[in-house]
């Protein structure tokens, strides 16, 4: 890698063999490098391909506008969620949360709080990713010395939610979190009774969840799979293939997608094991 520009004390903008531009992040790389020579691969510690030219564009202009200290404090912030979910977190986070921070903490130097009406949702159904947005919130509010909300929280949380899919959308990711809530509320009347969102049954079932809205918006949902052997569990739990069978009426009323037989076997075997 050849440095091109030094950005901070951390961060080197530099070119590969192809030309392409990085950003790449150490402890006090600019210490180690000068621009036009090689950089030093054992200072690196992460490394940012900016894939989208606007993007790019866009991450520099905002660079070069906030002060070297807030960049910093971000860039630090940035490498706690990655270290938090390894290889889990698309590149492309680096760029639109670094954004979406900046302008978080000039509304907060304002007294300015945007309500967040998506807090409760990511708070309930995106627990790992809030828990990670509350320590990076935690952390920007040390080092930078400002007040984020705990509505920042619930967008930081977002932000790591959308990053973690394959095509980055954030309508998408939007989508999918209003059908987890409605898929919720349909499980909480089938069940009759409060459902225990401790227990470890919850927890696979929401893991099941998410994995399922995201086959039914990719519309590569599971079948052709020979799931007899599982048919005589279903009528054991009349109350769980019930509550299946009203998950797939919803996906078919609101999005037009049949959900096959297989999909639904397992929705009833995690509804059957929070019932139980």
């Amino acid at each position: 890698m050849i440095v091109q520009k030094v950005l901070n004390n951390n961060m080197i903008l530099t070119a590969d063999e192809a030309g392409r531009e990085q950003i790449v992040m150490g402890k006090g790389l600019r210490f180690f490098c000068q621009v036009g020579k090689e950089l030093p691969a054992e200072h690196i510690q992460k490394v940012y391909i900016l894939q989208e030219e606007d993007a790019a564009s866009r991450y520099m202009q905002l660079l070069r506008d906030v002060p070297p200290e807030t960049a910093e404090g971000i860039q630090e912030a940035m490498q706690m969620a990655y270290e938090r979910f390894p290889g889990r977190l698309n590149d492309q986070l680096f760029v639109t949360m670094f954004d979406h921070l900046v302008y978080a903490i000039e509304r907060s130097q304002k007294d300015i709080i945007l309500p967040n009406r998506l807090l409760w949702e990511v708070r309930r159904f995106y627990p790992q990713e809030y828990a990670a947005a509350q320590e990076i919130r935690a952390f920007l509010n040390q080092r930078l010395q400002i007040q984020l909300p705990e509505e920042e929280a619930g967008n930081i949380a977002f932000h790591l939610v959308n990053a973690q899919t394959e095509n980055p959308d954030m309508g998408r990711t939007l989508q999918a979190l209003r059908m987890l809530k409605d898929i919720y509320n349909i499980v909480q009347l089938s069940c009759g009774q409060k459902i225990n969102e401790n227990s470890l049954h919850y927890s696979r079932f929401l893991t099941h969840m998410q994995y399922f809205i995201e086959r039914v918006l990719d519309q590569k949902m599971l079948g052709s799979e020979d799931l007899s052997v599982l048919e005589p569990v279903l009528e054991k739990c009349p109350q769980a293939a019930s509550c299946a069978q009203k998950i797939a009426d919803y996906v078919q009323k609101n999005l037009q997608v049949e959900v096959p037989h297989e999909e639904i076997i397992y929705l009833t075997i995690h509804m059957m094991r929070i019932l139980n």
